[in-house]
Protein backbone atom coordinates (compact mmCIF):
# COMPACT_ATOMS: atom_id res chain seq x y z
CA UNK A 1 0.00 0.00 0.00
CA UNK A 2 1.32 3.43 -0.95
CA UNK A 3 2.02 5.91 1.88
CA UNK A 4 -0.89 8.30 2.41
CA UNK A 5 1.30 11.27 1.50
CA UNK A 6 1.65 9.85 -2.03
CA UNK A 7 -1.97 10.75 -2.71
CA UNK A 8 -0.30 14.10 -3.36
CA UNK A 9 1.76 13.80 -6.54
CA UNK A 10 2.49 15.81 -9.65
CA UNK A 11 -0.40 14.33 -11.64
CA UNK A 12 -2.90 15.13 -8.90
CA UNK A 13 -1.62 18.71 -8.60
CA UNK A 14 -1.73 19.22 -12.36
CA UNK A 15 -5.33 17.92 -12.46
CA UNK A 16 -6.29 20.47 -9.81
CA UNK A 17 -4.42 23.16 -11.72
CA UNK A 18 -6.16 22.32 -15.01
CA UNK A 19 -9.57 22.47 -13.33
CA UNK A 20 -8.74 25.93 -12.00
CA UNK A 21 -7.37 27.13 -15.36
CA UNK A 22 -10.65 26.19 -17.06
CA UNK A 23 -12.41 28.50 -14.61
CA UNK A 24 -9.70 31.16 -14.49
CA UNK A 25 -7.45 31.20 -17.61
CA UNK A 26 -4.68 33.12 -15.82
CA UNK A 27 -4.06 30.18 -13.47
CA UNK A 28 -0.78 28.37 -14.24
CA UNK A 29 -1.10 24.59 -13.54
CA UNK A 30 2.59 23.82 -14.15
CA UNK A 31 3.74 26.73 -12.02
CA UNK A 32 1.34 25.72 -9.25
CA UNK A 33 2.54 22.09 -9.23
CA UNK A 34 6.21 23.10 -9.31
CA UNK A 35 5.70 25.60 -6.50
CA UNK A 36 3.91 23.05 -4.30
CA UNK A 37 6.61 20.43 -4.88
CA UNK A 38 9.55 22.58 -3.82
CA UNK A 39 11.51 21.47 -0.76
CA UNK A 40 10.57 20.05 1.71
CA UNK A 41 8.01 18.20 -0.46
CA UNK A 42 9.92 14.91 -0.79
CA UNK A 43 10.15 14.31 2.95
CA UNK A 44 6.85 15.97 3.88
CA UNK A 45 4.03 14.03 5.59
CA UNK A 46 0.48 13.95 4.25
CA UNK A 47 -0.65 16.94 6.32
CA UNK A 48 2.55 18.83 5.47
CA UNK A 49 1.96 18.26 1.76
CA UNK A 50 -1.62 19.48 2.22
CA UNK A 51 -0.26 22.73 3.62
CA UNK A 52 2.41 23.10 0.89
CA UNK A 53 -0.25 22.64 -1.81
CA UNK A 54 -2.63 25.08 -0.12
CA UNK A 55 0.11 27.71 0.15
CA UNK A 56 0.89 27.23 -3.52
CA UNK A 57 -2.78 27.80 -4.36
CA UNK A 58 -2.51 31.11 -2.55
CA UNK A 59 0.40 32.14 -4.78
CA UNK A 60 -1.47 31.45 -8.02
CA UNK A 61 -5.10 32.32 -7.28
CA UNK A 62 -6.44 35.89 -7.38
CA UNK A 63 -5.49 37.96 -4.30
CA UNK A 64 -9.16 38.66 -3.54
CA UNK A 65 -10.22 35.91 -1.11
CA UNK A 66 -13.93 35.96 -2.09
CA UNK A 67 -12.96 35.56 -5.76
CA UNK A 68 -10.41 32.84 -4.97
CA UNK A 69 -12.84 30.98 -2.69
CA UNK A 70 -15.49 30.92 -5.42
CA UNK A 71 -12.98 29.40 -7.85
CA UNK A 72 -11.82 26.81 -5.30
CA UNK A 73 -15.40 25.75 -4.51
CA UNK A 74 -16.25 25.42 -8.20
CA UNK A 75 -13.11 23.43 -9.00
CA UNK A 76 -13.59 21.17 -5.98
CA UNK A 77 -16.88 19.90 -7.45
CA UNK A 78 -14.78 17.83 -9.89
CA UNK A 79 -12.89 15.92 -7.20
CA UNK A 80 -13.63 13.66 -4.26
CA UNK A 81 -11.30 12.20 -1.64
CA UNK A 82 -9.27 12.92 1.45
CA UNK A 83 -6.40 14.56 -0.44
CA UNK A 84 -8.71 17.36 -1.53
CA UNK A 85 -8.62 18.78 1.98
CA UNK A 86 -6.11 21.10 0.32
CA UNK A 87 -9.14 23.22 -0.66
CA UNK A 88 -10.47 23.66 2.92
CA UNK A 89 -6.86 24.17 4.02
CA UNK A 90 -6.60 27.07 1.56
CA UNK A 91 -9.75 28.55 3.13
CA UNK A 92 -8.27 28.19 6.61
CA UNK A 93 -5.03 29.88 5.56
CA UNK A 94 -6.48 32.83 3.69
CA UNK A 95 -10.07 33.22 4.91
CA UNK A 96 -9.90 34.21 8.57
CA UNK A 97 -10.43 37.87 7.68
CA UNK A 98 -13.47 36.92 5.57
CA UNK A 99 -15.11 34.52 7.97
CA UNK A 100 -18.66 34.57 6.56
CA UNK A 101 -17.43 33.78 3.06
CA UNK A 102 -14.94 31.26 4.44
CA UNK A 103 -17.51 29.35 6.50
CA UNK A 104 -19.89 29.18 3.54
CA UNK A 105 -17.01 27.76 1.50
CA UNK A 106 -16.15 25.17 4.16
CA UNK A 107 -19.74 23.93 4.26
CA UNK A 108 -19.71 23.51 0.50
CA UNK A 109 -16.26 21.90 0.35
CA UNK A 110 -16.95 19.33 3.07
CA UNK A 111 -19.35 17.50 0.76
CA UNK A 112 -16.47 16.43 -1.51
CA UNK A 113 -13.72 15.87 1.09
CA UNK A 114 -13.88 17.20 4.66
CA UNK A 115 -13.53 20.61 6.28
CA UNK A 116 -13.25 19.22 9.81
CA UNK A 117 -9.61 20.29 10.22
CA UNK A 118 -9.94 23.73 8.64
CA UNK A 119 -12.96 24.85 10.68
CA UNK A 120 -10.98 24.60 13.90
CA UNK A 121 -9.04 27.77 13.17
CA UNK A 122 -12.34 29.67 13.14
CA UNK A 123 -13.43 28.03 16.41
CA UNK A 124 -10.17 29.05 18.05
CA UNK A 125 -10.41 32.61 16.72
CA UNK A 126 -13.99 33.26 17.94
CA UNK A 127 -15.62 30.27 19.66
CA UNK A 128 -19.03 31.86 20.30
CA UNK A 129 -19.43 33.14 16.74
CA UNK A 130 -18.23 29.89 15.17
CA UNK A 131 -20.43 27.71 17.41
CA UNK A 132 -23.49 29.69 16.33
CA UNK A 133 -22.62 28.78 12.74
CA UNK A 134 -22.02 25.13 13.69
CA UNK A 135 -25.41 25.10 15.36
CA UNK A 136 -26.97 26.00 12.03
CA UNK A 137 -24.91 23.35 10.29
CA UNK A 138 -26.17 20.74 12.77
CA UNK A 139 -29.67 21.28 11.35
CA UNK A 140 -28.63 21.21 7.68
CA UNK A 141 -30.41 18.70 5.40
CA UNK A 142 -27.03 17.44 4.14
CA UNK A 143 -25.46 14.76 6.37
CA UNK A 144 -21.97 15.91 5.42
CA UNK A 145 -22.64 19.39 6.78
CA UNK A 146 -24.21 18.03 9.97
CA UNK A 147 -21.15 15.84 10.44
CA UNK A 148 -18.90 18.85 9.90
CA UNK A 149 -20.55 20.46 12.93
CA UNK A 150 -19.96 17.42 15.15
CA UNK A 151 -16.54 16.33 13.87
CA UNK A 152 -15.08 19.82 13.46
CA UNK A 153 -15.79 20.70 17.10
CA UNK A 154 -14.33 17.51 18.62
CA UNK A 155 -11.97 18.64 21.39
CA UNK A 156 -9.32 16.01 20.57
CA UNK A 157 -9.78 15.36 16.85
CA UNK A 158 -6.95 13.14 15.53
CA UNK A 159 -4.72 15.13 13.15
CA UNK A 160 -6.54 18.32 14.14
CA UNK A 161 -5.65 21.22 16.40
CA UNK A 162 -6.82 20.61 19.95
CA UNK A 163 -9.66 22.85 21.14
CA UNK A 164 -8.60 23.56 24.75
CA UNK A 165 -11.73 25.57 25.59
CA UNK A 166 -13.89 22.51 24.92
CA UNK A 167 -11.46 20.20 26.70
CA UNK A 168 -12.00 22.38 29.78
CA UNK A 169 -15.75 22.86 29.33
CA UNK A 170 -17.63 20.61 26.90
CA UNK A 171 -20.95 22.34 27.58
CA UNK A 172 -21.21 24.16 24.22
CA UNK A 173 -20.52 21.03 22.18
CA UNK A 174 -22.78 18.83 24.32
CA UNK A 175 -25.62 21.19 23.47
CA UNK A 176 -24.73 20.73 19.81
CA UNK A 177 -24.55 16.94 20.02
CA UNK A 178 -27.61 16.08 22.10
CA UNK A 179 -30.20 16.71 19.35
CA UNK A 180 -28.15 14.50 16.98
CA UNK A 181 -27.99 11.38 19.15
CA UNK A 182 -30.66 9.71 17.01
CA UNK A 183 -29.77 11.35 13.70
CA UNK A 184 -31.11 9.44 10.70
CA UNK A 185 -27.56 9.19 9.29
CA UNK A 186 -25.18 6.61 10.77
CA UNK A 187 -22.37 8.76 9.38
CA UNK A 188 -23.47 11.57 11.69
CA UNK A 189 -24.24 9.32 14.67
CA UNK A 190 -20.79 7.77 14.48
CA UNK A 191 -19.23 11.25 14.57
CA UNK A 192 -21.41 12.19 17.55
CA UNK A 193 -20.25 9.04 19.35
CA UNK A 194 -16.59 9.76 18.60
CA UNK A 195 -16.99 13.32 19.88
CA UNK A 196 -18.65 12.09 23.08
CA UNK A 197 -15.89 9.53 23.52
CA UNK A 198 -13.41 12.44 23.42
CA UNK A 199 -15.42 14.22 26.12
CA UNK A 200 -15.56 11.06 28.24
CA UNK A 201 -11.75 11.07 28.51
CA UNK A 202 -11.90 14.35 30.46
CA UNK A 203 -15.47 14.50 31.78
CA UNK A 204 -16.88 10.97 32.09
CA UNK A 205 -19.67 12.18 34.35
CA UNK A 206 -21.05 14.45 31.62
CA UNK A 207 -21.35 11.59 29.13
CA UNK A 208 -22.84 9.25 31.71
CA UNK A 209 -25.38 11.90 32.69
CA UNK A 210 -26.38 12.18 29.02
CA UNK A 211 -26.74 8.39 28.88
CA UNK A 212 -28.90 8.47 32.01
CA UNK A 213 -31.35 10.81 30.31
CA UNK A 214 -31.47 9.21 26.86
CA UNK A 215 -30.80 5.47 27.07
CA UNK A 216 -33.87 3.43 26.18
CA UNK A 217 -35.60 6.17 24.18
CA UNK A 218 -34.77 4.84 20.73
CA UNK A 219 -32.36 2.49 18.99
CA UNK A 220 -30.35 5.30 17.37
CA UNK A 221 -29.59 7.07 20.65
CA UNK A 222 -28.80 3.77 22.36
CA UNK A 223 -26.25 2.87 19.68
CA UNK A 224 -24.65 6.33 19.79
CA UNK A 225 -24.35 6.38 23.57
CA UNK A 226 -22.99 2.85 23.72
CA UNK A 227 -20.32 3.63 21.12
CA UNK A 228 -19.58 6.91 22.92
CA UNK A 229 -18.88 5.00 26.15
CA UNK A 230 -16.48 2.47 24.65
CA UNK A 231 -13.40 3.94 26.36
CA UNK A 232 -15.16 4.04 29.72
CA UNK A 233 -16.24 0.42 29.29
CA UNK A 234 -12.73 -0.60 28.26
CA UNK A 235 -11.37 1.13 31.36
CA UNK A 236 -13.82 -0.80 33.53
CA UNK A 237 -15.54 2.37 34.73
CA UNK A 238 -18.03 1.01 37.33
CA UNK A 239 -20.84 3.47 36.59
CA UNK A 240 -20.53 2.94 32.84
CA UNK A 241 -20.59 -0.84 33.25
CA UNK A 242 -23.71 -0.64 35.40
CA UNK A 243 -25.38 1.81 33.04
CA UNK A 244 -25.01 -0.60 30.13
CA UNK A 245 -26.15 -3.68 32.02
CA UNK A 246 -22.82 -5.13 33.15
CA UNK A 247 -23.41 -5.22 36.89
CA UNK A 248 -20.93 -7.08 39.11
CA UNK A 249 -21.73 -10.79 38.86
CA UNK A 250 -20.47 -12.53 41.99
CA UNK A 251 -21.75 -15.89 40.76
CA UNK A 252 -19.52 -15.77 37.64
CA UNK A 253 -15.82 -16.60 37.39
CA UNK A 254 -13.21 -17.68 34.86
CA UNK A 255 -11.43 -21.00 35.34
CA UNK A 256 -8.65 -22.96 33.72
CA UNK A 257 -6.89 -20.16 31.88
CA UNK A 258 -4.29 -21.72 29.61
CA UNK A 259 -1.83 -20.18 27.19
CA UNK A 260 -1.79 -22.71 24.36
CA UNK A 261 1.22 -21.08 22.68
CA UNK A 262 3.67 -20.31 25.51
CA UNK A 263 6.29 -19.15 22.98
CA UNK A 264 4.98 -16.86 20.21
CA UNK A 265 7.23 -15.88 17.29
CA UNK A 266 6.78 -12.37 15.89
CA UNK A 267 4.06 -12.57 13.24
CA UNK A 268 2.49 -15.59 14.96
CA UNK A 269 -0.57 -15.94 17.16
CA UNK A 270 -1.08 -16.05 20.89
CA UNK A 271 -3.69 -18.75 21.54
CA UNK A 272 -5.45 -19.11 24.89
CA UNK A 273 -8.43 -20.89 26.42
CA UNK A 274 -10.55 -20.80 29.57
CA UNK A 275 -14.10 -21.44 30.70
CA UNK A 276 -16.77 -19.19 32.16
CA UNK A 277 -18.64 -20.68 35.12
CA UNK A 278 -21.97 -19.13 36.00
CA UNK A 279 -23.48 -20.50 39.19
CA UNK A 280 -26.63 -18.37 38.93
CA UNK A 281 -29.20 -17.12 36.44
CA UNK A 282 -28.19 -16.11 32.87
CA UNK A 283 -26.27 -12.85 33.03
CA UNK A 284 -24.90 -10.27 30.59
CA UNK A 285 -21.11 -10.18 30.64
CA UNK A 286 -18.42 -8.12 29.00
CA UNK A 287 -15.34 -10.30 28.50
CA UNK A 288 -11.99 -8.70 27.75
CA UNK A 289 -8.34 -9.62 27.82
CA UNK A 290 -5.39 -7.33 28.44
CA UNK A 291 -1.97 -8.02 27.02
CA UNK A 292 0.95 -6.57 28.94
CA UNK A 293 3.39 -5.71 26.16
CA UNK A 294 7.04 -5.29 27.11
CA UNK A 295 8.34 -1.79 26.40
CA UNK A 296 11.89 -0.60 25.67
CA UNK A 297 12.39 0.05 29.40
CA UNK A 298 11.58 -3.58 30.20
CA UNK A 299 8.33 -2.62 31.93
CA UNK A 300 4.95 -3.73 30.63
CA UNK A 301 2.12 -1.55 29.32
CA UNK A 302 -1.37 -3.05 29.09
CA UNK A 303 -3.61 -2.92 26.04
CA UNK A 304 -7.20 -4.20 26.31
CA UNK A 305 -9.17 -6.08 23.69
CA UNK A 306 -12.84 -7.06 23.77
CA UNK A 307 -13.73 -10.73 23.58
CA UNK A 308 -17.52 -10.58 23.75
CA UNK A 309 -20.58 -8.85 25.13
CA UNK A 310 -23.48 -11.26 25.52
CA UNK A 311 -25.64 -13.19 27.92
CA UNK A 312 -23.91 -16.24 29.39
CA UNK A 313 -26.17 -19.07 30.58
CA UNK A 314 -26.05 -21.02 33.83
CA UNK A 315 -23.23 -23.56 33.84
CA UNK A 316 -19.89 -23.72 32.04
CA UNK A 317 -19.06 -22.09 28.71
CA UNK A 318 -15.70 -22.92 27.09
CA UNK A 319 -13.86 -20.09 25.33
CA UNK A 320 -10.92 -20.42 22.93
CA UNK A 321 -9.39 -17.36 21.28
CA UNK A 322 -6.26 -16.18 19.50
CA UNK A 323 -4.52 -12.85 19.02
CA UNK A 324 -2.20 -12.02 16.12
CA UNK A 325 1.16 -10.54 17.09
CA UNK A 326 1.69 -8.72 13.82
CA UNK A 327 3.24 -5.44 12.68
CA UNK A 328 1.07 -2.38 13.29
CA UNK A 329 2.03 1.27 12.96
CA UNK A 330 1.04 2.20 16.53
CA UNK A 331 3.16 -0.35 18.40
CA UNK A 332 6.77 -1.48 18.52
CA UNK A 333 7.26 -4.97 19.91
CA UNK A 334 10.10 -6.08 22.17
CA UNK A 335 11.01 -9.69 22.95
CA UNK A 336 10.64 -11.16 26.40
CA UNK A 337 7.99 -12.23 28.86
CA UNK A 338 4.63 -10.63 28.08
CA UNK A 339 1.40 -11.21 30.03
CA UNK A 340 -2.28 -11.83 29.39
CA UNK A 341 -5.04 -11.02 31.89
CA UNK A 342 -8.73 -11.94 31.64
CA UNK A 343 -11.40 -9.49 32.78
CA UNK A 344 -15.12 -10.01 33.40
CA UNK A 345 -17.14 -6.79 33.62
CA UNK A 346 -13.89 -4.93 34.22
CA UNK A 347 -12.69 -7.23 37.03
CA UNK A 348 -9.37 -9.10 36.54
CA UNK A 349 -9.80 -12.87 36.72
CA UNK A 350 -6.31 -14.28 36.26
CA UNK A 351 -2.97 -13.63 34.58
CA UNK A 352 -0.45 -15.80 32.75
CA UNK A 353 2.78 -15.12 30.86
CA UNK A 354 4.00 -15.98 27.39
CA UNK A 355 7.33 -15.46 25.66
CA UNK A 356 7.57 -13.31 22.54
CA UNK A 357 10.54 -13.96 20.26
CA UNK A 358 11.47 -11.79 17.30
CA UNK A 359 12.07 -14.78 15.05
CA UNK A 360 9.61 -14.66 12.13
CA UNK A 361 6.68 -17.04 12.35
CA UNK A 362 6.51 -19.95 9.92
CA UNK A 363 4.59 -19.24 6.72
CA UNK A 364 0.84 -19.69 7.06
CA UNK A 365 -2.50 -17.94 7.08
CA UNK A 366 -2.93 -14.74 9.05
CA UNK A 367 -6.20 -13.90 10.74
CA UNK A 368 -7.32 -10.55 12.08
CA UNK A 369 -6.01 -9.32 15.42
CA UNK A 370 -8.14 -10.34 18.35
Amino acid sequence: MLPLRDLYNERMLLDVGEALRELHPAFDPQGFAASAMEEPWEKASFKERTRLAALALGRFLPPSFPEAAALVCEAAERFRGLEYILFPDFVELFGLEHRETAMDALARLTRRSTSEFAVRAFLLADPAWAMERLGRWSRDPDEHVRRLATEGSRPRLPWGQRLPMFVRDPGPTLALLEPLLADESEYVRRSVANHLNDIAKDHPERVLELAERHLGRDAGSDWTLRHASRTLLKQGHPQALRRFGFAPAAQVSAHGLQVLTPVVPFGGRLEFAFEIRNEGEPVQLRLEYEIGFVKASGRRAGKRFKLSERVYPHGSTPVVRSHAIKPITTRKYYPGLQSITLLINGEPQGELGFELTMEPAAAGGEAAEG
